[in-house]
């Protein structure tokens, strides 16, 4: 079962996403063009969703409070501490 901080750190992340897409990307929702076929926004999605699922993979089985908090994604120079971005390195 995960511990609540690993549940309240999801959460956390979750909602900064809301956040920045709601205010950077509110057309992303109905588009949905991650489900074209053979497109960068397929691809850019993918990717990200690859992302998500290694960070917790590795909340589920870090037990080093250090990397309590650790993601793969790269917020860009324009996106305030702990937000996410649209960049993909």
């Amino acid at each position: 079962m995960l511990d609540h901080r690993h549940i309240l750190l999801i959460e956390k992340r979750r909602d900064a996403i809301r956040a920045w897409l709601d205010e950077a990307a509110p057309y992303a929702a109905h588009d949905q063009r991650h489900l074209d076929a053979h497109t960068p926004e397929q691809a850019y999605w993918q990717y990200g969703y690859q992302a998500a699922l290694n960070d917790i993979l590795r909340l589920l089985v870090t037990t080093d409070s250090a990397h309590d908090n650790a993601d793969t994604s790269s917020p860009s120079e324009q996106a305030a501490q702990d937000e996410p971005d649209s960049r993909v390195d």
